[in-house]
């Protein structure tokens, strides 16, 4: 190799790397300037929690103490100890010693509202609001055909005094009310073609039974009614 060929090697061979634009301090400060900012972002991580933990803790002193939820629970966990939690005086609870809202504490006057419409059966019960359950079975086990015992009403003979049951029946209504001993038949009056038949009962009362005709018709069973009176009464 000549001479001329050593120069154009030289020629052709890459320049000097440049000089570093950063030296080793440089590369230390950024270090440590990287370290401090995650230093600084941990730091207010935790200040925000503290925050919001303190700001629960004064929310829960302003507002009275323990959080509703908390409350609800140890009410709960407290009824569940005591045993089956009571009705309270609220309007469905019958009252002891005393009236109850859900009855009322008037005894239904003759003729009053209480009258034709379907009542509680109950032994032995007096006035027009309660179907006495004895009487309307026996009295259904007279009429003829079949009928119901949930459908009774007091009836038309009902008293507040007396014992009572009826049945609508083709054309009307029969029904009948068994009076205690001593106690006069009092009623309210009637319509007209109504029949009315009475017999003595065994433990010495009235019964009475009437056959109330629909609005312009005929008494239902007419013929029939001082036969169902007597075979009821001795019963009573």
């Amino acid at each position: 190799m000549d001479e001329q060929e050593l120069r154009s090697l030289f020629s052709a061979a890459p320049p000097d790397a440049p000089p570093p634009a950063f030296t080793r301090d440089d590369v230390v400060r950024e270090s440590r300037r990287q370290t401090l900012r995650r230093r600084n972002r941990i730091t207010a991580g935790l200040g925000a929690v503290v925050l919001v933990v303190a700001g629960f803790g004064v929310y829960g002193v302003v507002s009275g103490g323990t959080p509703g939820s908390l409350t609800a629970a140890k009410d709960n966990a407290g009824r569940s100890a005591a045993g089956p939690v009571q009705p309270g005086d609220g309007p469905m609870r019958p009252q002891v010693g005393g009236e109850s809202p859900n009855f009322s504490s008037q005894v239904p006057q003759q003729g009053g509202p209480g009258e034709g419409k379907t009542g509680q059966l109950a032994e032995g019960a007096s006035g027009c609001e309660q179907v006495d359950g004895e009487l309307a079975t026996a009295l259904a086990g007279e009429l003829p055909g079949h009928v119901d015992t949930a459908q009774g009403v007091p009836g038309g003979a009902c008293s507040t005094v007396a014992r009572s049951a009826g049945f609508p029946v083709p054309g009307g209504e029969v029904a009948a009310a068994v009076y205690p001993k001593g106690i006069p038949e009092v009623f309210k009056s009637q319509p007209a073609g109504t029949v009315t038949a009475r017999a003595g009962t065994a433990s010495g009362g009235v019964l009475v039974l009437v056959s109330v005709p629909s609005a312009g018709g005929t008494a239902p069973y007419a013929s029939q009614v001082d036969q169902f009176a007597r075979a009821l009464a001795p019963r009573f």
